[in-house]
C-alpha cells in the first residue's frame, strides 16, 4: 500500500501543512513561525485496513506483522517525528493500542493490536527556509491467511453504507434537557413554532424565520454583564410587553437560533463570525440537517438561507465563501482587497458580474425583529456577501459551561483559539493561531451509524459497528425484517442461503433516530 502526499493530506488531520499545486509534496506551512505558538504541522491518517478486501467485504487473513516506511524531505535542523497505533475495529478507536514511536520513520511493527492501523506525522523546523516536507508513506502487511475448506461464495446485492467522516476539532454539544434549555423552549412555545413542518429542513426554517421575526432591544445592554457578552440564553432572550425580544445584535439572533434548534435537537448548531464585502461583519450559524446529509448556513437576523443556482441545493458558510472567491476575488486578489470598506474596484467588480447572478437566496420575512423591505438587495447589502473571512465556535455548551466564555471578543476573530478558515484567497487573519484549509476539518458529518463488515467463517460476518451521534445512546439492528437494539460496537451476523438483509441506525439518549446504513448479501446456496 502507498500514500501520496494527496492521499495523506485527505486524511484524519493535515494542520497547518501546505499541499504543492502538483499534490507531490506536503509540507509545514511557513506561517506557523507568524502566527500563533504552535510551531508545528501534524498529519494523521485515517485508520488503514492492512487484511484483505474485496469491495466492501474485508477478508479473514490475520495481520501479523507491517513494514513501515515514512518518505520524506527533512533539511538539517528539521524533523518528522512519526508514531502509530493499531486496534480491531475501524470505527471506534476507543480501545485501541497507545501512539508509539516509529524511530527514523521506518521499521517494522509486530503483535498489532488489530488489522488496522494509524499512522500520525509531526513536523518541525528550526526556521521557515527548512521547511520538512512529506512525499508518501508506504505499508507493507504480512498476512496470515487461516487454513479452512472452501467457502460458500459471499455476493453484495446491493448496499447503502454512509461514510462517517470525523474532524480533528472538538466540539462541544450541548444538551436539549439543560434545564436553561428547557426553561427556553417552553418560554418561547417552539413546539408550536415548528407544527405543521413536513421535514427537519422546514422545522429549521421555520425555527430560523420565528427567531428573525423576535422584537429587537439592544438598547437595554441585558445581553452584556460587566462589560462582555454573556452567551446566555436568560440575558439574551426574554418575553418583554408579551413580545418575544433577543436583546443584541446579530450575535444575539444567531445565538437564539443556536439554542432554539439545540433545544429542538438539533444538537449540532454553531455560531460562525464572517467578515467580508465592504468590511461587514456578522454573525450566522451553520447546522446539520439530517435529512438533507449536510450543514447549511442560516441567517436568522436576515431570516435566509442560500442555494446553488443551478441545483437549488441549499448551501453551507463555506460553499458560499467559496462562490465569493470565485465570482468576485481576481487572481493576485485575496479576502483583504475584498474586505475594504469603499473599494472603487470592490464596487466596480461586484457591480459587473452581480451578486444575484451567482446565487439563489430565500430572503425571508424579517430583519431584525421588523418586516423585510420588498427591496432589499441581498446581492449588495448585508447578507452572504460577509461570508469572507469565517471564524467557527467550535462549542454551543456556553449554558452549562459559562467558564468557558470567551473573554476577550473581537470582531470576526471571536478568540485566537478557534477553528479559522484559510484558503489560497483568504489569509490568515491577524490575531487568529488556530487555522484550517480541509472543508472536512469544518464539515464533519453527523447523525449517522455506519459498518464496516469482514467475513470471519463460512456463512458468518463480523459488523464492526460506528456512529457519528453526539449523546449516542443505541443502535438498531434489523436482520431480514427482524429487530434488534444493542449497545455494543461488534454484532455477529449469520448468514443464511439467498439473500441476507442487514439495517442499522442510531438512536440518542433524547430519542432521535439518525440516519441508517444497510446492506444486502448474498449467500451461494
Amino acid at each position: 500500500m502507498k500514500l501520496n502526499a494527496k492521499d495523506l493530506y485527505g486524511g484524519y488531520q493535515a494542520r497547518k501543512v501546505l499541499l504543492d499545486k502538483m499534490g507531490g509534496t506536503l509540507a509545514l506551512d511557513a506561517r506557523v513561525f507568524k502566527y500563533g505558538r504552535e510551531r508545528k504541522g501534524v498529519v494523521c491518517t485515517d485508520p488503514i485496513d492492512l487484511g484483505q478486501r474485496n469491495g466492501i467485504l474485508g477478508g479473514d487473513a490475520a495481520v501479523t506483522a507491517v513494514a513501515i516506511e515514512v518518505l520524506a524531505n527533512v533539511p538539517e535542523g528539521a524533523s518528522v517525528l512519526t508514531e502509530t497505533r493499531a486496534g480491531g475495529h475501524l470505527l471506534d478507536t476507543s480501545d485501541w493500542s497507545e501512539w508509539e514511536t516509529l524511530r527514523g520513520g521506518k521499521g517494522t511493527l509486530k503483535d498489532l493490536a488489530g488489522r488496522y492501523i494509524q499512522v500520525r506525522m509531526t513536523l518541525k523546523a528550526p526556521d521557515a527556509k527548512h521547511l520538512p516536507a512529506l512525499t508518501g508513506l508506504v505499508l507493507k502487511p504480512k498476512l496470515a491467511a487461516l487454513a479452512r475448506a472452501r467457502w460458500p461464495n459471499v455476493e453484495v446485492v446491493k448496499s447503502d453504507i454512509q461514510k462517517i467522516v470525523r474532524s480533528p476539532i472538538v466540539f462541544h454539544y450541548e444538551r436539549p434537557d439543560q434545564p436553561d434549555i428547557v426553561k427556553f423552549r417552553k418560554a418561547a412555545k417552539l413546539d408550536e413554532v415548528v407544527k405543521g413542518a413536513k421535514d427537519d429542513f422546514e422545522k429549521l426554517v421555520k425555527l430560523m424565520d420565528w427567531a428573525g421575526s423576535c422584537h429587537n432591544d439592544r438598547d437595554k445592554k441585558k445581553h452584556y454583564h460587566k462589560g462582555r457578552y454573556t452567551w446566555d440564553i436568560n440575558r439574551v432572550f426574554g418575553i418583554a410587553d408579551g413580545k418575544p425580544t433577543v436583546y443584541g445584535h446579530c450575535m444575539s439572533y444567531a445565538e437564539v437560533m443556536c439554542y432554539a434548534s439545540v433545544a429542538m435537537g438539533y444538537v449540532s448548531a454553531r455560531h460562525n463570525a464572517v467578515g467580508g464585502f465592504r468590511q461587514a461583519t456578522h454573525e450566522v450559524c451553520d447546522i446539520w440537517v439530517p435529512s438533507l446529509g449536510k450543514w447549511v448556513y442560516f441567517d436568522p437576523s436576515l431570516t435566509s438561507y442560500y442555494m446553488d443556482k443551478k441545483t437549488k441545493k441549499p448551501l453551507s458558510i463555506l460553499e458560499t465563501h467559496d462562490i465569493i472567491c470565485d465570482s468576485f476575488i481576481p487572481d493576485g486578489k485575496d479576502m483583504h482587497w475584498f474586505h475594504q470598506r469603499r473599494s472603487p474596484e470592490t464596487y466596480a467588480i461586484m457591480r459587473k458580474v452581480g451578486g444575484k447572478n451567482v446565487i439563489r437566496c430565500r430572503l425571508g420575512p424579517w430583519r431584525y425583529g421588523a418586516p423585510m423591505p420588498k427591496d432589499y438587495n441581498w446581492g449588495w447589502s448585508h447578507g452572504y456577501l460577509a461570508n469572507g473571512f469565517v471564524h467557527m465556535t467550535p462549542r454551543n455548551d456556553f449554558q452549562s459551561h459559562p467558564e468557558a466564555i470567551p473573554r476577550r471578543f473581537g470582531n470576526v476573530v471571536v478568540s485566537r483559539d478557534y477553528p479559522s478558515w484559510v484558503d489560497a484567497k483568504t489569509p490568515i487573519r491577524r490575531g487568529a493561531a488556530n487555522w484550517f484549509t480541509r472543508k472536512r476539518d469544518f464539515y464533519w458529518t453527523l447523525d449517522q451509524a455506519s459498518f464496516n463488515l469482514v467475513r470471519v467463517g463460512p456463512a458468518t460476518i463480523k459488523v464492526e459497528l460506528g456512529n457519528s451521534m453526539p449523546f449516542f445512546k443505541r443502535y438498531g439492528v434489523g436482520q431480514n425484517g427482524k429487530y434488534a437494539s444493542t449497545t455494543k460496537s461488534v454484532y455477529t451476523w449469520y448468514l443464511n442461503p439467498g439473500n441476507n438483509m442487514l439495517e442499522v441506525t442510531p438512536r440518542d439518549e433524547f430519542g432521535k433516530v439518525g440516519l441508517g446504513s444497510s446492506v444486502t448479501l448474498k449467500l451461494e446456496q
